[in-house]
């Protein structure tokens, strides 16, 4: 039946599927964690982002368990969309994580000068970091980043995966039915008739 995956493709969304699922929900903690912590953006506590990775998940483990091709197109077409979207987010991430580096490169050098306001002199170069109520905080804050950062990699990297599985699939499973032929095969009217004395040719008469 067109309608139903093969047992391979099928386990392999399901595989997927539940690797989105996993890192999307780190993804959440580590986001949440950190805005506990610290008053951060929409960029450094990417929660969002982890939910958007949790829905072709869904969809990857339900096409797996059910073996619905309709599911797997459906998960086919939002891993292409999210791959393409959550790479430019991950880009960010990253450059948000290098700029927390920096900060964590110089940490020992910053002071509170406010209610949520580290300022910070290295070399002679003054700085400030607002949204953080202890300076201390700005390693743990690197390092929660940088957790959020490797687990969007992963799941970027699980949606490419995806792309792939769900097209091979939704390819494989549209061509698994084949038209049948079938043979007919006509007997000649030779053939013999039970309780019939086999057929003869009679001679031609010659005239005279």
């Amino acid at each position: 039946m067109a309608g139903v995956l093969k047992k391979g493709h099928a386990i392999a969304g399901l595989v997927v599927g539940a690797i989105l699922l996993l890192t999307g929900l780190i993804i959440i903690i580590l986001s949440a964690v950190m805005s506990g912590k610290a008053d951060v953006g929409a960029i450094l506590g990417p929660w969002w982002a982890g939910v958007l990775f949790m829905i072709p998940g869904i969809l990857g483990v339900v096409a797996g368990i059910t073996k619905n091709r309709c599911s797997m197109i459906a998960f086919l077409v939002l891993n292409i969309i999210i791959l393409i979207a959550q790479s430019i987010v991950t880009a960010l991430m990253g450059l948000v994580v290098a700029i927390l580096a920096a900060f964590k490169e110089v940490s020992q050098d910053c002071t509170k000068s406010g209610p949520t306001t580290c300022k910070c002199n290295h070399n002679g170069t003054t700085f400030t970091m607002n949204g953080i109520e202890d300076c201390e905080l700005i390693g743990d804050i690197y390092s929660l980043g940088f957790g959020v950062l490797m687990m969007m990699i992963i799941a970027v990297i699980a949606c490419f995966a995806g792309s792939i599985i769900g097209c091979v699939a939704v390819c494989c499973n549209g061509n698994n039915t084949t038209a049948g032929t079938t043979v007919i095969i006509q007997q000649g009217n030779g053939q013999q008739q039970q309780g019939q004395p086999p057929a003869y040719n009679q001679p031609e008469q010659v005239k005279y």
